[in-house]
């Protein structure tokens, strides 16, 4: 039995009670339940519109498809450029390429596992870029202020990759609650659960139309102005009338009865998760042994991070390296992952789509790529004595 998973287990008889009165009913595809989690969920991120969907990346995938789409009032054409950090998740970047536009990969700082603001101007001034996806790592985020300064000023589009920072604030107010659109991840691993699913978070009823639409086929089903759309095409069924293009992404009423109950702990297992990073890190700090082995990231200013993991930069001093530290960890039962994808510039993928990359080397990325590790945080309390096991047996294995 793994001594520190990566996960412990959120859920308890109430989820799963849930889900079995939701099998009982008879009704198990998108409908009641999922409307009154996106409705709850909308009221815990103060913002008016929530549309769930069946995974964080397929949230990614509408958000760019809808600010690609001709029917929005401002919206990007083909070719137009994303500016995107290099330490990212695939389907942070492959929506960009499926919607027909052009990442443009930038810096993040190792400070922050997060975009460069440097970078981002550089990028601005050396691309037409349109849009920026801001992938929020691990619960940090870039400095926001700067960031909505320079996506106002340059009249960009902001998505916010909110998959790994779920309660995460910035001056009080949510991240992914400051773009055009944001999206969230409830995977089994993140800070919530509905085992998979995600949510996309809009600010205004045609968005809200948009998404809906574009989630379900491209139906007209969902839409705000239904009777009039359906007025002005009698010569077709109103029950198959397809006004935009669209896939198929809908959740399950098992996966909203899941959340539901998820979302009514989310504040006291976020709450956990910041005291668990608190007590590891000082753990570390109060060690005998401890002398900088690991390098901690830096909270961007004003934010309030929900961590996702621990993550941590090995110190270039240390003789050990990553790969064996991490299969040294393994054996004492310490499960870890890399930071995200790495440098995603060296993912080999890349190399089949136009993707700009020479704004590189991107010296941060590929030292969060050989250096950079997380392990688990948790939701749950976790104990001063486990944590200065784990402390200890992470600094044994930095010293042998």
């Amino acid at each position: 039995m793994d001594r520190f998973p990566l996960v412990d287990e959120s859920f308890d008889n109430k989820e799963i009670f849930s889900c079995i009165q939701t099998l009982l009913s008879g009704q198990l595809t998108m409908a009641e339940k999922v409307l009154h989690f996106e409705i709850e969920f909308s009221k815990y991120l103060n913002m008016p519109y929530c549309v769930m969907v069946n995974s964080g990346s397929s949230a990614n995938l509408l958000a760019f498809s809808a600010i690609t789409n001709p029917i929005r009032k401002k919206h990007l054409d083909k070719g137009d450029k994303v500016a995107v950090p290099a330490v990212c998740w695939s389907t942070s970047l492959w929506p960009i390429i499926q919607t027909g536009l052009i990442p443009v990969l930038v810096y993040v700082d190792p400070h922050t596992f997060n975009l460069s603001i440097s970078s981002l101007k550089e990028a601005i001034s050396k691309h037409d870029i349109k849009a920026v996806m801001m992938v929020h790592v691990l619960g940090n985020s870039t400095n926001m202020m700067e960031l909505i300064e320079i996506v106002k000023d340059n009249d960009l589009l902001l998505i916010e990759d909110t998959c790994e920072s779920l309660d995460s604030r910035y001056c009080e107010k949510n991240l992914g609650t400051f773009g055009d659109f944001g999206t969230f991840s409830f995977y089994y691993s993140h800070h919530m659960t509905t085992i998979e699913g995600g949510m996309i978070v809009a600010e205004d009823l045609e968005d809200l139309d948009l998404i809906k639409c574009l989630r379900t086929h491209g139906w007209s089903r969902e839409q705000s102005n239904k009777k009039i759309i359906e007025d002005s095409n009698p010569h077709i069924d109103p029950r198959f009338l397809f006004i935009n293009i669209g896939y198929n992404v809908r959740p399950t009423e098992l996966q909203a009865a899941f959340g539901i109950e998820q979302l009514k702990r989310l504040h006291e297992m976020s709450s956990n998760r910041r005291k668990n990073v608190n007590k590891i890190r000082q753990s570390f700090l109060n060690h005998q042994d401890w002398n900088n082995q690991l390098i901690f990231p830096e909270p961007s200013p004003d934010l309030d991070p929900c961590w996702f993991g621990f993550p941590f930069l090995i110190s270039e001093n240390l003789s050990i390296d990553r790969e064996l530290l991490v299969s040294v960890l393994l054996e004492e039962g310490i499960d870890t992952r890399p930071i995200v994808s790495g440098n995603m510039a060296l993912q080999p993928a890349l190399h089949h789509f136009e993707i700009e990359l020479d704004l590189g080397p991107f010296v941060g990325a590929q030292l969060i790529h050989e250096r950079g590790l997380f392990i688990g945080c948790h939701s749950q309390p976790l104990s001063h004595d486990r944590v200065d096991l784990l402390t200890d047996l992470i600094l044994r294995t930095c010293r042998e």
